[in-house]
């Protein structure tokens, strides 16, 4: 069983459910496992990656060697629609069952698909819909560095092959309006602020370790009762968290995710 490379996360929103609403990857060589959940047929939820001509747009499609997605046919899993800065739709097939093991979290995996292209220049659309309840990851990029995301709209420009190096990396355009609450943030990462208005069981964020998480789907699902994640939102629940935890490698994998982002400092 091969061993996986790692993997930033990104835990989609229930938010989410347009490219233009979801998440950006900065840079779309970077590896990032962009985490997707489903409690019903019919969900959507959608990110976006920047890429530059001459990259390589490499995406693969895996689960967890649990059910239900384990159990369920290739017809009752998400379908994945990736769509170019040209307006080139991609619908990824599942056409594998390859096991591997990811040492990182302790956690056995499926490849069900992937892809590898010569990639466009600018922003990629990824459009995932649901047909059962299910949970799926998508692995986009190579690059085994730590990458950025961002929330908010769409860069005011987009990579090109003659653009300077400053102009290479995609800049958000400034909108107070436009970003909802459960949204904001800086460039350089959350902030303490954004943690602070997002402090009840509807939204729930909170600080671990110099890292922001979303921990509003993890409220009813913690073992140890709702009551102690209701009383992380809102605040930096590190001290609490490691109390509680310690270094256990499971509990730390389950947080990473609903990880949103760094801390801004």
């Amino acid at each position: 069983m091969p061993i996986a490379s790692a993997h930033q996360p990104v835990q989609l929103l229930d938010t989410d459910t347009t490219p233009k609403a979801g998440p950006l990857l900065v840079d779309g060589t970077i590896s990032f496992a962009v985490r997707a959940s489903f409690t019903k047929s019919g969900q959507k939820k959608a990110f976006r990656a920047a890429l530059k001509e001459g990259d390589q747009l490499a995406v693969q499609y895996l689960i967890v060697d649990k059910k239900p997605e384990s159990a369920l046919k290739n017809t009752q899993l998400p379908q994945l629609v990736i769509t170019s800065p040209t307006g080139k739709k991609i619908t990824i097939k599942i056409n594998e069952r390859s096991p591997f093991y990811e040492p990182y979290g302790g956690t056995n995996y499926f490849y069900l698909a992937r892809y590898s292209a010569p990639a466009e220049a600018g922003i990629y659309q990824f459009l995932v819909t649901s047909r059962a309840k299910a949970g799926i990851t998508i692995a986009v990029g190579e690059k085994e560095i730590r990458g950025e995301v961002l929330r908010g709209p769409a860069p005011l420009s987009t990579p090109t092959p003659t653009a300077s190096p400053a102009a290479a990396k995609p800049t958000p355009e400034p909108s107070a309006s436009s970003t909802p609450k459960a949204e904001a943030t800086t460039q350089s990462g959350y902030t303490m602020a954004n943690v602070r208005a997002n402090n009840s069981e509807s939204s729930c964020w909170s600080v671990i370790g110099g890292n922001v998480y979303n921990l509003t789907q993890w409220i009813n699902s913690h073992p140890g009762g709702a009551s102690r994640i209701r009383a992380l939102c809102g605040t930096d629940g590190t001290s609490s968290f490691s109390a509680q935890h310690g270094s256990r490698g499971s509990p730390t994998s389950t947080l990473a995710n609903y990880l949103l982002g760094p801390l801004a400092k």
